[in-house]
């Protein structure tokens, strides 16, 4: 086994969508920017991957593992970066004064905390979660960013990966392996969002002092949709909900938006990389937009900026 899948860092980052599976090779150098070096994608039918947080979301298992062999097609690497769609998984943004060092005890709070606060209950969750710190030296606070997914659900993938030959030494959910990425783009900012429209849904996390402090998550409904009415709705509750500002004083909240939807949206139609957005005007605030483009992300690539550049699995590989 050692000898057929040697364990290292991955390279290869996979993503799992309804429309289609994703495929990325990152080369890493010393003290240089990950270099993209392949990209690939293949479409599913219809039907064959619905990404469910409460039903299992293939119906033949075994169907997408032989697309995903063909998407692999001539890789001789066999060990991945499993970027899941958000939609297979619940997310909640937990804050907690102190927080136990037990890995075990840590499960046992976040557990506790999301049959009290999100009333999951389902005997077989299966938790992911990142641990942010405050950040000022004498604090012990901490937020959590918590992914609840069914076992069954995250088994599936599991046999997927297995059945094609893959070594998954990691797995994660795409809104969260994007939230490295728009780390590196905002070092020195003191407050910024991420958004991140799938097909399902819309996720908005605000970030403060590189802190996650608060999450909204609007399912995608209907045929159309607004997502920069939503967006600025979105930003201006967060906005109302912290300390005001005084009125006389602007602020600009840089947000990073990915747009993964397949719905029509006349609002996000601009190829524009960055433009700015005027919340309500008793807020006295802009929103400056960074698109994830092929260029604005961290990295060098030696392949054309493909049409639909693969965040998720490109992602998922820089944050493994």
């Amino acid at each position: 086994m050692g000898s057929l899948f040697p364990i290292h860092r991955p390279r290869l980052g996979l993503s799992f969508r309804a429309h289609g599976l994703d495929l990325i090779d990152v080369r890493r150098l010393w003290r240089r920017l990950p270099t993209v070096t392949r990209v690939a994608s293949r479409a599913l039918p219809a039907g064959m991957l619905v990404p469910s947080a409460t039903t299992p979301n293939m119906a033949e298992p075994a169907a997408i593992a032989k697309e995903v062999g063909a998407l692999l097609e001539g890789v001789r690497d066999r060990t991945v970066a499993v970027d899941l769609p958000m939609a297979c998984g619940t997310p909640a943004l937990l804050h907690f004064e102190t927080f136990p060092a037990s890995h075990a005890e840590q499960e046992a709070l976040l557990r506790w905390r999301l049959r009290q606060e999100e009333h999951l209950t389902a005997p077989d969750l299966t938790l992911r979660w990142q641990v942010v710190p405050e950040g000022k030296p004498s604090s012990t606070a901490v937020s959590v960013l918590v992914v609840a997914i069914r076992q069954a659900i995250l088994d599936q993938y599991h046999q997927v990966c297995e059945a094609a030959q893959l070594l998954p030494v990691a797995m994660g959910f795409s809104t969260v392996h994007l939230l490295h990425v728009a780390h590196r783009l905002f070092p020195a900012e003191a407050e910024w969002s991420l958004a991140h429209r799938t097909a399902e849904a819309l996720i908005v996390l605000a970030v403060r002092q590189g802190r996650p402090v608060r999450l909204r998550v609007k399912p995608v409904r209907g045929t159309s949709v607004d997502v920069k009415a939503d967006l600025l709705q979105t930003l201006q509750y967060f906005a109302q909900a912290d300390a005001p500002s005084p009125a006389d004083v602007a602020r600009t909240t840089p947000l990073y938006l990915l747009d993964e939807g397949r719905l029509q949206d006349e609002s996000l139609s601009s190829h524009d990389t960055t433009e700015v957005w005027t919340m309500a005007d008793h807020l006295n605030g802009t929103v400056s937009v960074t698109r994830a483009r092929w260029a604005t992300t961290p990295i060098v690539s030696m392949i054309a900026a493909p049409e639909h550049p693969p965040f998720g699995a490109l992602a998922a590989v820089l944050a493994a």
